[in-house]
């Protein structure tokens, strides 16, 4: 029996310790199971920490660089995410060190010195503006270099930046010199030769009376072989020579490659039978002087979207939208193409067409020339059904388009037709045009064009001008000379142009007409000359300074008035998604309130998508930023939001129509978000390796709420 129950005694303990090693082992496979996160930003709960790479850094194995290395000579400013910080006294001692990884799904790969790294404790970045009307943005070694020229009387100023720009221009610079870099005068293609200027640390500045930022950044490019190359231009001659090499200055090889896409998107209501005619017209016209040449005509595509009114609404009208061109045309298909485009034969119930959905599909479903530059010539007669609207069905307007198509790049003409009948609606339709055509480097200009509705030979003339103008340019090219720039050209390239001599002179009328001092030509000529500038920049590879940490001010030092950098945020798709959720949420709050006349916060607590979130919160908050529906990306962001400041005050004392037009704005900017989120175009992924989800946009504020 003794025995018996020792047997027993065993197997309990034998069960037991099974027990216990099944229990330990599934603990441990569930501790192996738990991915490691990185640590959050001190007072954020979900944004992790990212640190960047110092020039001539390693990653070790251990807190001990005798150990050996994971990576050597990593590129310069690799972002990693910090799966563990030093303690300040550690900093303090020199004995610091952070354990970085690839990505924020526990991928470690080893340990970094913190004095190979810095902290980019937000992502948030600069980005340069179109460079056309404008001087380089100057790069200073020290901070106190810049705010010393930025403190003195604007003439002062203007002398002294004027000394550093002529010093660069002529090369020789001294070992004192107090620039350490500088951008390149051509433009940079951000989405082709990507760079990042993470901002450091920055500090408001007033200069001649505008707010401006003086910023320490990191001048941060893409993997390449020179992306370890300092461009400290007191050492790098190489690098001051390309900066400072003119904006247009481009080979024949290369230049000989240029290719233009003009896209018309009309209004094809009844109103508008005359310019649709006029329009087949000036395009016959083009079609006999340039199908001649048939490098020339293969050079430049055109395409045409009509627009209406829902067709659901209007019964007859044909359609909201077409594209009669899925794909671009030469210019003897174009004119067949054009011969067969019509009016509806029923006329819109109202006097406002779908301009905005015109211009939508126009921007972001045209099958747009791989590298050729964009051009769109909107033609109509009226306004679009502004935000809000039931058959405003793009859900979007001038504004948010407008950044759009800057993103993508595209260049807009936008001629409108005035109907004396119809006064009324010519300063909505004037106000929408203009935006659509506020081209990048015009310094804020429109591209904007009038013609009276009984002038139709003023509208040909108009249109026959941009024509010319974009033949010229292209012919020009294809004689090796950059139109309208030949003192930027190298010395063997600056002949002038001229057709020649056994060219029969008929054949090349555009160049003559091309040759106008109108003020509707030099619209024109200012509009083609920055794309032209922005296509260049981007065929001959541009890139931006690299390797470097430095001071600079976010204004140009000459025109204080002009911005030469903008604030840009580098979001995800899964950060994108969150921002359009929470614009969702905060629409059908307005609308609930709006309806039931509940204060905003109780409607967006009631709101079925906040209810898994703390109520009480939402509800007693003081402002929509200490709700915690916020985005933390968002949080701390340099710029003014109507969005964060919202509270039942404010809600309360606006009208109705003052609550549909911000209801509407987000509405506008959520309907932008879906368009970048699914554009195959302006996607960057940051490190190698990373998910497409972790593909990151450089949004422009002027899109966040």
């Amino acid at each position: 029996m003794l025995k018996l129950n020792n047997v027993k005694s065993m197997v309990g303990v034998l069960l037991a310790v099974s027990i216990l090693v099944f229990g330990v082992s599934l603990a441990s496979n569930s501790f192996a199971e738990e991915k490691r996160k990185p640590v959050k930003l001190e007072g954020k709960k979900i944004l992790p920490l990212r640190v960047l790479a110092r020039p001539f850094s390693n990653v070790y194995k251990e807190q001990d660089a005798a150990k050996g290395t994971v990576m050597e000579n990593v590129p310069a400013f690799q972002s990693y995410y910090a799966y563990s910080q030093p303690k300040p006294e550690d900093i303090e001692v020199g004995a610091a060190w952070y354990e970085v990884g690839t990505d924020n799904r526990g991928t470690v790969i080893g340990w970094m010195k913190a004095d190979d790294v810095f902290e980019w404790k937000q992502t948030m970045c600069l980005a340069y503006t179109h460079p056309e009307g404008r001087k380089p943005v100057l790069m200073f070694e020290r901070g106190k270099s810049v705010k010393d020229l930025v403190e003195v009387s604007g003439d002062e100023r203007t002398k002294k930046a004027g000394e550093l720009y002529a010093a660069l221009d002529a090369g020789n610079l001294p070992d004192d010199f107090p620039v350490i870099s500088v951008e390149p005068k051509k433009a940079v293609d951000i989405s082709e030769q990507f760079y990042l200027l993470p901002i450091l640390d920055f500090q408001t500045v007033e200069v001649e009376g505008r707010e401006g930022r003086l910023v320490r950044l990191a001048a941060v490019t893409g993997a390449g072989p020179d992306a370890r190359e300092k461009t400290d231009i007191r050492k790098n001659k190489d690098y001051l020579k390309e900066a400072t090499g003119g904006a247009t200055q481009i080979s024949k090889e290369d230049l000989s490659k240029l290719a233009i896409d003009v896209v018309w998107v009309m209004d094809t209501t009844v109103s508008m039978r005359p310019y649709l005619a006029k329009t087949l017209d000036v395009v016959k016209n083009v079609s006999s002087q340039i199908t001649q040449d048939k490098e020339l005509a293969q050079s430049i595509r055109f395409g045409i979207w009509g627009y209406r009114d829902p067709v659901d609404e209007i019964p007859g009208i044909g359609y909201n939208t077409k594209n009669y061109t899925p794909e671009l045309q030469t210019i003897d298909q174009f004119s067949n193409t054009m011969a067969g485009v019509d009016v509806t034969k029923v006329d819109s119930v109202d006097y406002e067409e779908e301009l905005f959905s015109g211009m939508d599909d126009a921007i972001n479903k045209t099958q747009w020339t791989p590298g050729a530059i964009r051009f769109i010539v909107l033609v109509g007669d009226a306004p679009g059904h502004e935000l809000g609207h039931k058959w405003n069905l793009s859900g979007q307007d001038e504004n948010t388009l407008r950044s759009i198509a800057d993103d993508k790049p595209i260049s807009v003409m936008a001629l409108q037709i005035k109907a004396p009948k119809a006064k009324r609606f010519h300063e909505p339709a004037e106000i929408q045009f203009m935006g659509l055509s506020r081209n990048k480097g015009l310094g804020g200009e429109s591209t904007y064009l009038d013609v009276a509705s009984n002038d139709l030979e003023g509208f040909a003339r108009v249109t026959s001008e941009l024509a010319a103008k974009l033949n010229t340019v292209l012919y020009k090219a294809k004689q090796g000379i950059v139109a309208g720039k030949p003192s930027e050209a190298p010395a063997s390239e600056t002949t002038a142009a001229s057709a020649p001599a056994s060219q029969p002179k008929g054949e090349m009328a555009f160049l003559e007409e091309a040759e106008t001092t109108s003020e509707s030509g030099k619209l024109m000529d200012s509009m083609i000359n920055a794309a032209l500038v922005e296509w260049i920049g981007s065929q001959t590879k541009a890139k931006a300074p690299r390797d470097i940490v430095a001071w600079a001010l976010d204004k140009d030092m000459m025109e204080p008035a002009i911005q030469a950098m903008e604030v840009r945020l580098l979001i995800n798709k899964r950060q994108l998604d969150s921002l359009k959720t929470v614009l969702s949420e905060v629409m059908s709050a307005g609308r609930r309130g709006q309806i039931g006349g509940e204060d905003f916060f109780d409607a967006l607590q009631a709101t079925a998508a906040t209810a898994a979130r703390d109520p009480n919160q939402i509800k007693n908050a003081k402002s929509m930023a200490k709700t915690g529906l916020i985005p933390e990306f968002l949080v701390g962001l340099p710029y003014k939001s109507r969005l964060m400041d919202m509270s039942n005050e404010l809600w309360g004392s606006w009208s109705v129509d003052e609550q549909d037009e911000f209801l509407n704005e987000l509405d506008a900017r959520i309907q932008a978000y879906v368009a970048i989120h699914d554009a195959p175009e302006g996607w960057i992924q940051l490190n190698k390796g990373d998910d497409a989800d972790e593909s990151v946009y450089p949004i422009s504020l002027d899109l966040l709420p």
